[in-house]
């Protein structure tokens, strides 16, 4: 056969040979090309379920936060409390505290207002008894000692007993109830007393801390949570009958 006649085979299964690797080529391109979009979507999808994951420990670090602050809040009220105490006694403390919180804070703004209307009242009342001013002026330093503004005195104790001590003092960062009766009149951590206000209960509080003359108690069970314990309540063990 001559050169002539096998040229045109030769050129057609050249094209041929070419036209089937193109066709590969294209084939291959757009399996990858599906694999790439396939991988895309995953990743888009995987993105969204990391989104939303984020979104949640946003959240749920929002939850922790605000219950890790109302357990700050209860072991603040609680300070040295006995262990083994339950949820309820927590609460009682916490409500203690804040009513007694509230109650400072409107007695502060009241007493500062009323000093300094009295105050201004003073400067123009020239013609007042002297005597009458003199209480006034008295009057105010004493409730500035209450309120902080001045050095307030060591005031003089009289101790009580285990069956009629006075609550002296109620520490403002823990709500412990100071009592007028300590080790020397035999009161014992752990003892129960009941808070007297009038001829009626209005709490019962457990003995957390012992001195020789005073010890220190926190609020158990409170009858009405809008009335808090005050300075000068009876504080008289109870007895298991």
């Amino acid at each position: 056969m001559r050169v002539s006649q096998l040229l045109p085979a030769i050129t057609g299964a050249s094209l041929l040979t070419a036209g089937v690797g193109s066709a590969q080529q294209n084939e291959n391109r757009d399996a990858r090309l599906l694999r790439l979009e396939a991988k895309v979507a995953s990743l888009q999808q995987h993105n969204q379920t990391l989104s939303k994951a984020l979104a949640h420990a946003n959240k749920q670090e929002e939850v922790a936060n605000r219950e890790l602050d109302a357990i700050r809040l209860d072991l603040e009220a609680l300070g040295t409390y006995p262990l083994g105490i339950d949820d309820e006694r927590l609460k009682q403390a916490v409500a203690n505290r804040k009513v007694l919180e509230d109650r400072n804070s409107k007695l502060e703004t009241a007493a500062l207002k009323l000093t300094n209307q009295v105050r201004e009242y003073l400067k123009t009342a020239f013609a007042a008894d002297a005597e009458a001013r003199l209480n006034v002026e008295s009057a105010i330093r004493g409730l500035d000692v209450e309120l902080g503004i001045r050095h307030k005195p060591r005031p003089q104790v009289d101790f009580g007993s285990l069956q009629e001590a006075k609550i002296i003092s109620i520490d403002s960062q823990s709500g412990l109830l100071v009592l007028n009766a300590g080790g020397k009149q035999q009161v014992r951590i752990g003892m129960m007393f009941r808070i007297l206000r009038g001829n009626g209960q209005i709490a019962e509080a457990i003995i957390a801390r012992v001195r020789p003359d005073i010890s220190g108690a926190l609020v158990v069970t409170l009858e009405d949570t809008k009335s808090a314990v005050r300075l000068g309540d009876i504080a008289s063990i109870k007895t298991i009958k």
